[in-house]
């Protein structure tokens, strides 16, 4: 028995060094943040896979190059386990489709401040230890060969681990099939808003809207902004001082949610007018009808190639972007828009534009200048410092609003101010958390966002809109809500959609895909 032992060791040598280490980590993860069910999934899913790539590479692989490809191969498992276990760790989330499609449409400078806004002492110790113990497997046991390979051994961890792998429990925590399957999906509405970006009208050949010239129509898109932390919806802190002087004059809406708890699905949701992504978006519905469309941004422009966000707002006539992000450059703060809104405002001709701000985007002490520290972090009178800098910045939101506002009534023309944020955000309000997930662990909050309509006179006295302001209603059907303000009529849009229309319709409001928003946070 013992000399069976001695031969057959050697071979699986690798494989014990693996599954030691891979249980190390999970033990780590344990420590740290104590047992999950779906975790457990996860670690399977690690030995499984573990197994199947060792296996694999000894089975294909001249016996010379194993030393290198087996090296290679634990490296790319110990960097697989470090990055799923960080994620969990920060987020209390694994890896999804919609964390890998997040993740290719940052840029670098959202990064850094994600690095900078998320470090925590276990995510540092937990890092130190995968590494740490990567290192030596790497080090001490990859490069020993085996005397004799035992090929029937080798076939055998193959073949277990296609049959572990097929599991669904298994293969839906697979940090390559996740990635593969986020990449395709990014790559296939990538492409298809490449082809809107270059067919500015898009298919809506039947579009129709009565223009007087006089137009001003500006749709604000906030960023990561809660409603719960604004003063005009019931907050206890004075977060909008600005807009609440102006209230009798503002239609707050109360019951509006984003689709999605990020950027990327929410607006590529919101601004599309169908379920599919090919059924064109508003801003080419607008360019039909002949309203001159701008997009002003101050969220960098750049990520990977260029954001999804972006390449909505390159179907725009005319674009324009004031932070160049970058590893060097902060993203200046939101007034920078104003000026230029201003120059758009003088220009003659029916318009619409489009202000994508940074708004109360993490992290949330970069997001206002110090003139509009009200909440002072160092005074310990919040359940967290992030509170502070978060209620600061919807502060300093709060200024940029009422100036955009005022800019478009010093105009004098037809015109209405439509405010809204991507999504909402978390900030220590029903878990100790603050910023937005995409899948797991999601809250109330990162889905409630303010929703404000502000109109001039006369634009009220040619458009009557829906009174009621308590009507449930989802970004998903956004565009409808739009077309509608903006008088443009198509047989795509929906006017039962548009909580603005006599005729509107409330719907489910699904969350991320398939969940019921209303039945998940408020069904007794």
């Amino acid at each position: 028995m013992i000399d069976q032992i001695r031969r057959i060791f050697p071979v699986v040598r690798i494989y014990v060094a693996l599954m030691t280490f891979l249980v190390l980590a999970f033990c780590v993860e344990f420590f740290l943040v104590g047992y999950e069910k779906f975790r457990l999934y996860n670690a399977f899913e690690n030995v499984i896979l573990s197994i199947g790539l060792m296996s694999l590479i000894q089975l294909i692989i001249p016996l010379k190059k194993w030393s290198f490809i087996r090296s290679l191969t634990c490296f790319f498992i110990v960097l697989i386990v470090w990055l799923e276990g960080a994620y969990y760790l920060i987020f209390n989330a694994v890896f999804s489709p919609s964390a890998i499609f997040l993740a290719i449409d940052t840029n670098a400078s959202e990064s850094l401040e994600f690095l900078k806004d998320y470090f925590s002492y276990p995510v540092m110790i937990y890092s130190f230890l995968i590494i740490l113990t990567g290192f030596l497997l790497i080090r001490f046991e990859a490069v020993v060969t085996p005397a004799k390979p035992n090929r029937f051994l080798y076939g055998l961890g193959v073949l277990c681990a296609i049959f572990g792998l097929s599991h669904p429990l298994i293969y839906t925590q697979s940090l390559p099939y996740t990635f593969s399957v986020g990449v395709y999906e990014y790559w296939k509405t990538a492409h298809e808003l490449s082809l809107q970006q270059m067919n500015k009208t898009g298919i809506f050949t039947d579009a129709s809207c009565e223009l007087s010239g006089d137009e001003l129509y500006v749709v604000v898109i906030g960023e990561s902004t809660s409603r719960k932390h604004l003063q005009l919806y019931g907050y206890e802190r004075e977060t909008n001082p600005k807009l609440l002087s102006i209230k009798n004059e503002l239609k707050i809406y109360d019951e509006v949610v984003s689709e999605y708890s990020y950027t990327i699905a929410s607006l590529t949701r919101a601004l599309r007018l169908g379920d599919d992504i090919k059924s064109g978006n508003i801003i080419q519905l607008l360019n039909a009808v002949e309203l001159d469309t701008y997009w002003l941004s101050n969220q960098a422009p750049i990520g990977l190639y260029e954001t999804l966000v972006t390449k909505i707002g390159m179907t725009a006539q005319h674009t324009k972007f004031t932070s160049s992000e970058t590893w060097f450059y902060n993203a200046p703060y939101d007034e920078v828009v104003l000026p230029h809104f201003k120059e758009i405002v003088e220009k003659k001709g029916a318009k619409t534009v489009f202000i994508h701000l940074l708004g109360t985007h993490g992290a949330y002490d970069m997001r206002y200048p110090s003139n509009f520290k009200r909440f002072d972090p160092a005074l310990g009178l919040s359940r967290h410092p992030k509170v502070d800098h978060y209620d600061n910045a919807v502060l300093y939101n709060d200024y940029v609003i009422s100036q955009i506002i005022d800019i478009t009534k010093s105009s004098g023309r037809k015109s209405f101010v439509l405010y809204f944020s991507d999504h909402g955000e978390e900030v220590y309000d029903e878990i100790d958390y603050a910023g937005h997930v995409v899948d797991q662990n999601i809250t109330k909050n990162m889905f409630e966002i303010p929703f404000i309509l502000w109109q001039s006179n006369s634009f009220k006295r040619q458009r009557k809109i829906q009174a009621n302001t308590n009507q449930k209603f989802s970004l998903a059907n956004l565009s409808h809500a739009i077309a509608d303000l903006c008088g443009v009529s198509s047989s795509k849009v929906d006017f039962s959609k548009s909580l603005f229309n006599g005729t509107f319709q409330p719907s489910a409001r699904i969350i991320m895909d398939s969940l019921d928003y209303d039945e998940m946070f408020f069904k007794q």
